[in-house]
């Protein structure tokens, strides 16, 4: 029996890889989809001053079921690596304009590269929700207030 080249098994083998990740990924979503919530652009100064600016422009929101969702600011970033970049401190208040209900919520983060932001859990009720987001970057010198952005979201 006559031997195929190597260029021709390394490619069949290739193959059959990329086939079976492509196979398995099926179905791997998540079982509550993810939506994204745009906001009114949010500006802060970085508290490390020479960094990144505090900026975020959506909420990233899941459904928990029954009324109630988590919402995560996810797109700020610190180059500040040595000092673990900042403490970001977030509120999120809502209204469901379909119920009347208001609540808020307040949560900290660590911002460091490529990471963070804080994560709400909160219970609205369903509805149209319209969410105003703020937050108050701190290090250990100083704090600095982010400006606050709003938008709307529609709860199941």
């Amino acid at each position: 029996m006559r031997s195929r080249p190597l260029r021709t098994r390394l490619g069949g083998t290739l193959l059959a890889v990329a086939a079976a990740v492509g196979l398995g990924s099926i179905g791997t979503g998540t079982a509550a989809a993810e939506t994204v919530v745009p906001l009114e652009r949010c500006w802060g100064v970085s508290p490390n001053i020479v960094d990144q600016p505090f900026s975020t422009a959506r909420l990233f929101v899941s459904p928990e079921g029954r009324g109630r969702v988590v919402a995560r600011v996810r797109d700020v970033s610190s180059f500040w690596i040595p000092t673990g970049g900042y403490q970001s401190v977030g509120r999120l208040e809502w209204h469901n304009l379909t119920t009347g209900r208001k609540g808020a919520a307040v949560n900290a983060a660590s911002i460091g590269l490529y990471v963070g932001g804080p994560t709400f859990h909160v219970n609205t009720g369903p509805g149209t929700v319209r969410v105003t987001f703020s937050a108050v970057n701190r290090n250990a010198l100083w704090a600095i207030p982010s400006t606050t952005c709003i938008g709307t979201l529609r709860v199941g």
